[in-house]
């Protein structure tokens, strides 16, 4: 079940949302890199979550893009 607020937001603002996602994914997973260089071992931290709300905004994409029957 999704939100109102959610459901209520355009295609263009999904993608949006998901641009930023993937940047700051990018970023955590540079960081993380790095900390493993220098480290020699690494967590998982944020990745998974960044991970389940990029899946949950192409779903919500993928939604608006249905045909409505």
């Amino acid at each position: 079940m999704v939100s109102k607020a959610i459901a209520s937001l355009s295609d263009s603002d999904l993608s949006y949302l998901e641009k930023l996602l993937g940047k700051e994914f990018t970023q955590l997973n540079e960081k993380r890199s790095v900390f493993k260089a220098k480290n020699g071992y690494a967590h998982d931290g944020d990745s998974k979550v960044l991970l389940r709300l990029m899946e949950a905004v192409r779903s919500q994409k993928k939604i608006l893009t249905m045909p409505k029957w």
